[in-house]
């Protein structure tokens, strides 16, 4: 869903204070300390080490205060050593899937420069909900790269579907995270309904391992093309709709090539990469859920976690 008209709950707001006040936490670091996949975790260079325990303890307590499910991988670009926070569980994918569809997109016409530049219709019947760009542009029709473009950095709901069109429907997003290593990511449904997010349906799920080790190979390994990469990387560095989360929660100086994406039940997601001076680059995904129908999305806990994990 198009995370700009996405807002958080300020009676949900996360006191940092309570947060990180690792001392308090001791108990609840050891109730869910296997959660996190390994005993040490190789931060990226010019960090200091960041005791995994504290970050699951951190993390637990935010899913209390918040009522929220909370899944996290972190994992520097290269390193075999990870940090995994319900790691392997499954999550609502929601809008995580546009990089997905642009990527395999690019991989399959990315050198066809009449394909890119030719304009594709669309109608009024094609519009759906969450579509800040489409939904308004005359005449109805848009390049490839105006599709990918809006799908990536507005999180355009038409967009996302008129790319599924071009890939021959959900089940290519499937086929293409599993072409990659992604065996526990599926696609079956459209924009909206893709967002539906019921607890128990594993329609349209990912995990945060698979998310992590989709956008590393995508945005660092050219693991689909040189090209598929840079073009991602052009795109996802001016994602617009990631203020209130992850954005929300790094302080300057950095660059971040993210995905966020919303559903129903209070899912908030965001994953990407981030780059910082002198140091290697970051896989972050952190993805949420809720059993509620009534939950609201709260941005903040996103934001809190990336503060948690990455340390601002």
């Amino acid at each position: 869903m198009n995370s700009s008209k996405l807002h958080s709950n300020p009676s949900s707001t996360i006191s940092r204070r309570s947060l990180l006040a690792f001392g308090g936490l001791a108990a609840a670091g050891a109730a869910v300390g296997t959660i996190a996949g390994d005993t040490a975790w190789a931060t990226p260079a010019g960090r200091s080490t960041v005791a995994p325990d504290r970050m699951t303890a951190a993390l637990a307590e935010l899913e209390r205060e918040a009522s929220v499910t909370i899944g996290v991988v972190a994992v520097a670009h290269g390193s075999t050593n990870p940090f995994r926070y319900r790691a392997a569980d499954r999550f609502p994918m929601c809008s995580l899937f546009k990089p997905l569809a642009a990527a395999a997109l690019v991989q399959a016409r990315g050198y066809d420069e009449v394909y890119w530049n030719t304009p594709i219709p669309y109608t009024n019947a094609d519009v759906v909900v969450d579509s800040l760009v489409l939904e308004s542009k005359r005449p109805q029709r848009a390049t490839p790269e105006e599709l990918a473009d809006a799908a990536l950095r507005w999180s355009d709901n038409t967009a996302g579907n008129l790319l599924l069109r071009e890939l021959g429907g959900p089940a290519a997003i499937t086929a293409f995270a599993a072409s990659l290593g992604a065996t526990d990511t599926r696609l079956d449904r459209w924009e909206p309904e893709l967002n539906e997010a019921v607890p128990g349906d594993l329609r349209d799920t990912t995990t945060p391992d698979d998310i992590a080790l989709l956008y590393s190979a995508l945005l660092l390994d050219d693991a689909a093309g040189m090209l598929t990469s840079a073009r991602l990387r052009e795109w996802m560095l001016r994602n617009q709709t990631s203020n209130a989360r992850m954005r929300a929660g790094l302080e300057p100086p950095y660059e971040l090539a993210d995905k966020t994406g919303g559903g129903a039940y209070g899912v908030v997601n965001d994953a990407g990469v981030l780059w910082r001076p002198g140091e290697t680059p970051l896989t972050l995904v952190i993805m949420t859920r809720t059993d509620r129908a009534d939950a609201v999305r709260n941005n903040a806990v996103v934001a809190e976690a990336t503060r948690i994990v990455v340390g601002g």
